[in-house]
């Protein structure tokens, strides 16, 4: 009788294990179904509101003075001590964000949005609100030492920016349809892409290529193709350049103003944009010439 009444006991109590075991089991399930899912949400293609302008606030300055003159000047700022320590301050925040920036910052940053940080704005920016664009000392395909500003003085300009091989597709979406549209149409406007390496490793490739690009290049993009071989990432921040596997558009007016930009891969809608107002800038120009 004993046996008999442990036995029964033991019976009991493993089919009210199982029992409770099979309701713990059914409110789990439910609880995962019902409860949202922890953590943060993903990041990939989130874009950010564009900037509201580009380029720097004083008009671009074209310096033709030699080596010596260059250094006599650097020595009469560097007795300006407001100048000196401005440029001092300057200097150091540069360097702390280049500290504290990680190597893969801009390959982390491609995982987010592939390529396209926001879309173009869909109106010009206005004159009186619009930056300059800075003056870049670069070469051309013939090893002549040339300023981008006495390039866009006067003229419509698609001012293009690469920095990378990954970075070229992106530019040609924007120059193949500009190119269709205006080439030999006008002199009033044109096309400047800017090839920069701020790698000295890459500067010494791209010295080495520089034959080979100028036997691939049309004759139509010959005469304003820019080299710039040296570390822009000063002034490259004032056009919103942060990242150098994407490439870049500018359009530029005659007074030497960024008045769009637009970066990435190009979309009908910022193709269709920027060719409108590629032509509503050139007819004010023309207003202002008669």
């Amino acid at each position: 009788m004993l046996t008999t009444r442990i036995l029964t006991q033991r019976l009991v109590q493993q089919h009210t294990v199982k029992a409770f075991a099979s309701k713990a089991r059914y409110l789990t399930t439910n609880t995962k179904e019902t409860e949202p899912a922890q953590g943060p949400p993903p990041e990939y293609g989130k874009f950010r509101a564009p900037a509201t302008s580009f380029g720097v606030l004083d008009p671009p300055v074209v310096d033709h003075n030699n080596w010596l003159k260059r250094k006599q000047q650097k020595l009469k700022d560097f007795v300006d001590y407001e100048k000196a320590f401005a440029a001092h301050a300057s200097e150091r925040r540069h360097l702390v964000e280049e500290a504290t920036k990680s190597y893969f910052a801009d390959v982390h940053e491609m995982r987010k949005h592939g390529g396209k940080m926001y879309y173009a704005n869909t109106q010009l920016i206005k004159p009186e609100k619009a930056g300059y664009m800075p003056n870049f000392e670069a070469q051309d395909l013939s090893r002549k030492k040339i300023n981008t500003t006495e390039k866009l003085v006067g003229k419509i300009t698609l001012m293009t920016f690469v920095y990378a091989k990954f970075g070229e597709p992106h530019v040609e979406s924007f120059i193949q349809p500009f190119l269709k549209k205006y080439s030999n149409t006008t002199e009033n406007i044109q096309l400047v892409e800017v090839n920069v390496q701020e790698n000295l490793l890459k500067q010494l490739l791209l010295k080495a290529f520089v034959p080979m690009i100028r036997k691939n290049t049309s004759a139509e993009r010959k005469y304003n193709y820019c080299l710039i071989m040296k570390d822009i990432s000063k002034t490259r921040k004032s056009l919103d350049m942060s990242n150098q596997y994407i490439g870049y558009a500018f359009l530029v007016d005659q007074d030497c103003k960024v008045r769009w930009a637009a970066h990435g891969q190009a979309t009908e809608e910022e193709v269709g944009n920027m060719l409108a107002m590629t032509d509503y800038l050139a007819e004010k120009m023309k207003e202002q010439q008669q």
